[in-house]
């Protein structure tokens, strides 16, 4: 019994050990996919020259409205805006709540679910997870279902679709979740949690207006409510999870209406991924959604681009799949092995209730 206890933890030790390094290769892989979306835009011909041409965007709100920004802006202002948010999400998930250095430092000597208080080490995983996850949906609904997932028609200039696929993640998370989950979100922590509301000063109660879009966690701790943090996924309300469903829902069948080539198969795997940047926006915050989406769009197509251009780097895209894959292998592992243990825990605690009352 001693023995296979030892084994039993080495083994947790090791696959810890393998986890944190997989992850810590993963977030500089992040890093340097900035960095070489800053060479490619501004470093090269064909990036400077489009960097240098004006031409209106969509903007997002609300699901349902779309405005356009004026046409006398410049895509180089514009790339560098929304790089530049990409920053500072990667920068507020490293530091939020635990920092991304501090789980890290202790990862060895703390229970797995302890690792997942820091969203930078999450993100790895979970996008890992859902790529593997889309591609395996992709390819049973195109085999199996016969539903066609279609292609989207893009740019022949690969800079044009490189910059496309940088402002897109941040547009459609405004619209599809942060602004009507964040709306909902102000409504809700404030009727919800208005008994303590009404307590409150007007400082706190800006403080919290400024927090529930931003924040909700924080936010729901400030008025009371249950939260992911202290009681899982019993945390969420059902209004939550109503809209969750809903701006998922709105999220796949925008991408078929969209008109530029998907097909009937991408409303599953959008309204799935769509589900999971929401859950991911409720747990850790506003940066969540959006670099789970920067991570299907910019990180992978930058890599793409690059070994396009500096061949050299297409070992490092290699590099990048293989690493994705067996990540994503890794956390299906251990969130197979969480549910099991949390299955056996119930177990112990029936039996052991069932042993004290002999009554039952």
């Amino acid at each position: 019994m001693i023995i296979s206890s030892g084994v039993k933890e080495a083994s947790k030790s090791i696959f810890k050990a393998l986890m944190i390094i997989l992850v810590l290769v993963l977030v500089a892989s992040y890093v340097l996919a900035l960095l070489l979306g800053v060479e490619l835009f501004f470093f090269t011909s064909e990036g400077r020259s489009l960097s240098m041409d004006t031409r209106p965007l969509p903007i997002f709100l609300f699901l349902l409205f779309q405005v356009e920004t004026p046409s006398v802006l410049n895509l180089g202002l514009i790339f560098l805006f929304v790089w530049s948010i990409y920053l500072l999400c990667l920068l507020v998930a490293w530091i939020w709540r635990q920092s991304f250095h501090s789980v890290i430092g202790n990862a060895l000597v703390r229970p797995v679910r302890r690792l997942f208080g820091n969203f930078l080490f999450v993100l790895p995983i979970l996008a890992s997870m859902l790529y593997l996850a889309v591609i395996g949906l992709h390819y049973f609904q195109e085999s199996a279902l016969g539903f066609p997932t279609g292609e989207p028609a893009l740019p022949e200039n690969p800079f044009e679709t490189f910059f496309l696929l940088a402002y897109s993640p941040l547009i459609e998370e405004i619209g599809f979740r942060l602004s009507p989950i964040g709306l909902f979100l102000i409504v809700y922590v404030f009727w919800a949690g208005r008994r303590i509301v009404a307590q409150f000063s007007t400082k706190q109660l800006f403080r919290l207006f400024l927090v529930a879009p931003v924040y909700p966690e924080d936010a729901k701790r400030m008025v009371g409510l249950k939260n992911i943090g202290a009681d899982g996924f019993g945390g969420i309300s059902m209004a939550e999870w109503v809209m969750l469903f809903a701006t998922s829902l709105f999220f796949g069948v925008a991408h078929l209406l969209s008109g530029i080539g998907w097909d009937v198969g991408k409303v599953t795997s959008t309204f799935m991924v769509g589900f999971i940047f929401g859950l991911a926006y409720l747990a850790y915050g506003f940066q969540a959604p959006i670099l789970l989406h920067w991570y299907f769009n910019y990180y992978f197509y930058t890599y793409e681009l690059a070994s396009d251009m500096y061949p050299t780097t297409f070992s490092i895209e290699i590099l990048i799949s293989f690493l994705t894959i067996i990540v994503a292998i890794f956390g299906f592992v251990a969130l197979l092995a969480l549910g099991l243990s949390k299955i056996s825990t119930r177990k112990k605690m029936n039996e052991k209730e069932q042993s004290s009352n002999p009554m039952l």
